[in-house]
């Protein structure tokens, strides 16, 4: 259980309402993978959208068939609300508690100023960590919503491209953090940390990739075995968005190590052309074999596309 001060006080805490509909279900998925249900999340308000990073089940829901949800988006806000799952017969997503979320502002420890550019979400010695961009870092929030730096990967702190940064940040079984950057270049493959806390800072691996689709988002499965990690393709705003899971095992996540990924699932029969995954998280379920994984999409608050959050059951 997350044991930060996420429980702010009611004054910081602020309510909106959404729009929760269905999204159909798939035609056809790989063996391994149920359909879980997915809702299309929309809303008057414009704090709903830019969607990074994603957490569940790190605090106890307010619905006795609900999951808690926290996710950090672009502007520096976190949202927080109950997914509402049926159990039986099977597991499905079906709605948010009241058609409602939280909203609260990330403000940097130093400066009081919004922590903006919030691109992943994990948990690190039991408080929330988020992965930065533009201000390339890795922040953890300590008291309330105020957010204080770890220290900066060397490979980060002289660069200059606003978006290759960490975009994908997982806890692993030990505790420590992976952090694996979107476009930070090492050895035909991409930079990727280990932090542990250690006066030395991080230790450097490889991530690597085809050149094509990068990581978005990350998580470890509750066994402690596979890391999963989202990827996308990007080529212009012009262009189909493409979205895929890959796996990891995560006994050969190491210092100096050269991770090789392999695709899991196809996203795009799932969620369409427009989808912009960006998070991914994981929880247990009554079976220690089967997993449930649910992806999120930032819609880069563009009004007219929804934040979309699909569950999947997957047995490995």
């Amino acid at each position: 259980m997350l044991l930060c001060s996420v429980a702010t006080t009611a004054k910081a805490q602020e309510r909106f309402d959404i729009v929760a509909t269905p999204l159909p279900e798939p035609f056809d998925l790989p063996d391994g993978f149920t359909w879980a249900g997915g809702l299309a999340l929309t809303s008057s308000d414009p704090r709903l959208g830019g969607v990074s990073g994603l957490g569940l089940g790190l605090v106890p829901p307010v619905h006795d068939q609900g999951i808690r949800m926290m996710a950090v988006t672009d502007s520096g806000t976190l949202l927080g609300g109950d997914l509402v799952f049926d159990v039986e017969p099977s597991i499905v997503l079906k709605d948010v508690y009241k058609r409602e979320l939280t909203a609260e502002r990330l403000t940097d420890a130093r400066t009081g100023l919004r922590a903006r550019q919030a691109e992943s979400l994990a948990i690190w010695e039991e408080r929330l960590a988020f992965g930065f961009e533009v201000n390339h870092r890795v922040g953890v929030m300590w008291r309330g919503t105020k957010i204080s730096n770890l220290p900066v990967p060397i490979a980060l702190r002289s660069l200059s491209s606003k978006n290759n940064g960490i975009e994908a940040l997982a806890t692993l079984p030990g505790g420590s953090l992976l952090a694996i950057s979107e476009g930070v270049q090492r050895e035909d493959g991409l930079r990727a940390w280990i932090y542990s806390g250690q006066q030395d800072g991080w230790s450097i691996l490889v991530y690597e990739w085809d050149e094509g689709f990068a990581p978005t988002g990350a998580d470890v499965t509750p066994d402690g075995r596979l890391l999963v990690v989202s990827e996308r393709k990007f080529v212009s705003m012009r262009e189909p968005l493409s979205n895929r899971l890959m796996v990891v095992p995560v006994a050969d996540i190491a210092e100096g190590a050269r991770l090789q990924p392999q695709q899991i699932l196809d996203l795009d029969p799932i969620l369409g052309p427009v989808a912009n995954v960006e998070s991914v998280a994981i929880l247990p379920t009554a079976d220690p074999n089967e997993f449930l994984i649910v992806v999120a999409t930032d819609n880069n608050y563009i009004t007219l596309l929804p934040t979309m959050i699909a569950a999947l059951l997957w047995r490995p």
